[in-house]
């Protein structure tokens, strides 16, 4: 089972892993850096639990500790012209249903230094970005259980990784929680024991009874 941020489909071709993945789990995950501008983003900049700049340094902390990353991706403008074609596996206004685009229009990148992308490339390799794998890299993987929350800057992360897994061909389940937030699932014992966050674990826990 992969509940990891690193992508799975990478684990199927690498010949140093002989475990075969039996399933696919994604609880609110991180997938992406190249557009950091989501509606979600949008919608949710100042979340409580996760707001946007908390997001946007642990992407580019998880790189380096060079704060010329962390300015970049704050402005959305990290990503070099020469690697725009990556942008199509990250295309909101066509991996996402029409509610959850609401009002916002989508806007071509802006486009930065490819130094940046030369001192840390990370930010583009699938295996820290999972959404930027090619569609054939996803045709493997094995069922999948996504869950995503309405008030969660990665809402749309695990959207649009919905949609991609489905196209590809793969069996997902996905539980979109329209009245919750990121980090529900840890509010499930006392001081704070939350009716949402037993609610998403009991749902999981169902699915992997069923599946594993």
């Amino acid at each position: 089972m992969s509940t990891s941020m690193n992508g799975a489909s990478t684990l199927l071709e690498d010949s140093e892993v002989t475990t075969r993945l039996k399933a696919h789990v994604l609880l609110y995950p991180a997938l992406q850096t190249l557009d950091l501008n989501l509606p979600s983003y949008q919608q949710n900049e100042n979340g409580l639990i996760l707001p946007k700049s908390l997001m946007v340094r642990f992407w580019s902390e998880y790189f380096t500790s060079d704060s010329s990353l962390r300015e970049a991706m704050t402005s959305n403008s990290h990503v070099p012209a020469e690697s725009g074609h990556l942008f199509q596996f990250v295309n909101w206004s066509n991996l996402l249903p029409e509610e959850m685009k609401k009002d916002y229009v989508y806007t071509s990148p802006v486009f930065g230094s490819s130094e940046l992308a030369k001192k840390y490339p990370g930010f583009l390799d699938p295996r820290a970005a999972p959404l930027l794998a090619e569609d054939a890299r996803l045709r493997g993987l094995p069922p999948t259980y996504v869950l995503t929350c309405e008030y969660d800057v990665l809402r749309d992360d695990g959207v649009m990784y919905v949609s991609r897994l489905r196209a590809a061909g793969v069996r997902v389940t996905h539980d979109h929680a329209k009245d919750a937030f990121h980090g529900a699932l840890m509010f499930v014992s006392s001081p704070a024991n939350l009716p949402v966050g037993n609610r998403l674990r009991n749902r999981y826990i169902a699915w992997l009874n069923e599946n594993l």
